[in-house]
């Protein structure tokens, strides 16, 4: 199903330039928001269960949410109203978070670093509404092929089980279909140039990932290392509280719930400013 898509993706895009009207090239980057789907609502469980509990928390893990988006497209202009355009970016979110606790003598830290990253392959179609003669309204609206991949790199040490150990995780790269769309306003600064301020919507969920996983240090007392391939990212609620898990099958056992492979959310919204050049 993807492979057709992105075939129909390509076959438009030749279309598009196969044309001989007006081209435009848009560049532009900004900031961006992300949902963060299963990790973000893990994080949040995680949060609160050492809020609720005994010990005294220090510092807190973080959301899976700020980063960055940076793209460029080339749109046909049909008419002066109206275009379709191809586009490639880059998009990316990360952080690093350690929620510490402590209890009498003992002591817990869990150090969690997620990264997501995505290459999106676009197809949008463009509507521009003048509004003076120097500015236009901008709409735009159109499916995309996401290029992505997850990672978590997790650091937990707990002197009450002896444990002191890495858990790393580096998924494969995903093929994810999702829609885009957004607004903005054209300043023209010149009759080839413009100066282009955006605000975007983004829909498209990363499932199913997997790839390699390694774990050293002490768990339980006992030191060793590994590395494992095509381990999956999955997620399950145990007590009520969501965590992620990292291994070839699913979380079972008593007190498990809702296993299932773990989704990353990049839908979201971002800010962008950029130019246009018609040419």
């Amino acid at each position: 199903m993807k492979k057709a898509l992105l075939g129909v993706l390509l076959c438009l895009s030749l279309a598009v330039f196969a044309f001989s009207g007006g081209f435009s090239i848009k560049v532009n980057g900004g900031a961006n928001f992300l949902m963060g789907g299963d990790y973000n609502a893990a994080v949040e469980d995680s949060n609160a269960f050492w809020q609720a509990s005994a010990w005294t928390v220090g510092t807190e893990l973080k959301t899976l949410n700020m980063g960055w988006n940076f793209g460029a497209e080339f749109i046909y202009n049909i008419t002066e109203e109206m275009g379709l355009g191809l586009g490639v970016g880059y998009l990316t979110a990360s952080n690093d978070s350690t929620l510490t606790a402590s209890y009498s003598i003992l002591s817990a830290s869990y150090n969690w670093k997620p990264s997501v990253s995505a290459i999106p392959i676009t197809l949008n179609f463009h509507y521009f509404m003048p509004i003076g003669e120097t500015m236009n309204f901008h709409f735009f609206a159109g499916p995309g092929l996401y290029i992505s991949t997850f990672n978590l790199d997790m650091h937990i040490t707990c002197t009450l089980l002896d444990t002191n150990y890495d858990d790393n995780f580096e998924s494969d790269s995903k093929l994810v279909f999702g829609f885009q769309g957004g607004v903005g306003i054209e300043f023209a600064v010149s009759p080839n140039i413009s100066l282009c301020v955006d605000v975007l919507g983004r829909y498209a969920n990363l499932s199913g990932l997997s790839g390699s996983h390694s774990l050293s240090g002490t768990l339980l007392g006992l030191t060793g290392s590994g590395t494992f391939t095509n381990h999956h990212f999955y997620y399950f609620e145990f007590g009520g509280v969501a965590l992620p898990w990292v291994m070839d099958v699913a979380p079972s056992g008593g007190g498990i719930t809702n296993a299932r492979e773990a989704s990353v959310s990049l839908s979201g919204v971002g800010a962008q400013v950029g130019l246009k050049i018609n040419i």
